[in-house]
């Protein structure tokens, strides 16, 4: 296994773990990542860097089309920020 795939495997898991236990908003939150999680995890990579990139590019292209609020697009970047920094 890749450190793409195991940095993949790592936020997914710690994401679902979150879900399981989230409030309503935290629970909008992890879905939404889980999202970008899964879309980035079909793709082919080598390292947990590159995994990171992928999903924060992912977000960004996203952020531009959805209509979230400001504070749903900083809580976002927050706790994607907090698994990406605290994984592998």
């Amino acid at each position: 296994m890749t450190a793409y795939e195991q940095q993949a495997e790592s936020i997914y898991n710690r994401l679902i773990e979150t879900e399981r236990q989230a409030e309503p908003n935290l629970l909008f939150l992890c879905s939404y990542l889980l999202g970008h999680i899964s879309l980035v995890s079909a793709e082919q990579g080598e390292t947990a860097a590159e995994f990171n990139l992928r999903v924060e590019q992912s977000l960004d292209d996203a952020f531009k089309i959805d209509k979230l609020s400001t504070e749903d697009l900083h809580d976002i970047r927050a706790l994607w920020v907090q698994l990406s920094e605290t994984s592998i």
